[in-house]
């Protein structure tokens, strides 16, 4: 995890919005034997870019991006105290799969299913946003 400065303290101003931002791509190479995806997610109030590798379908990787990000909530609840927390991403079919407007395919259910179940322990909104402004998807580009 890379820590980029911002003018915010540590955690970001107490109380308002903390806004988060998914995004993942996947290499052309399908013959890689391992990881043919990249994930990413960017905080940027607390000036904090995830990157991983993974292997995985497209749809796989997004899903696995968004679920990176919401593990990171849940395991650090002590940074998001008395903030409403906004997720953003570019993945039009993820966000409607999760925000439950659009049907999920039955391979992908269970990582919808466990997005949904991070609802119970987390309170967050789920939006779309076009690719150029997910900054999770410019850190990506910018390395």
């Amino acid at each position: 995890m890379l820590k980029i400065p911002t003018q915010h303290s540590e955690g970001g101003p107490t109380g308002g919005a903390m806004q988060c931002f998914f995004y993942a791509t996947t290499r052309r190479d399908e013959n890689s034997a391992k990881f043919n995806g990249v994930l990413s997610f960017a905080i940027p109030d607390m000036g904090i870019v995830f990157r991983a590798q993974f292997k995985g379908t497209p749809e796989e990787c997004e899903y696995a991006s968004l679920l990176a990000l919401l593990e990171f909530i849940e395991l650090n609840p002590h940074l998001f105290e008395k903030r409403h927390i906004e997720i953003y991403g570019d993945s039009f079919m993820v966000i409607h799969q999760v925000n439950l407007k659009l049907v999920c395919k039955k391979d992908l259910e269970p990582f919808r299913n466990m997005a949904l179940g991070y609802r119970k322990k987390i309170d967050y909104t789920l939006g779309w946003i076009p690719k150029n402004e997910n900054l999770a998807y410019n850190q990506v580009g910018a390395r």
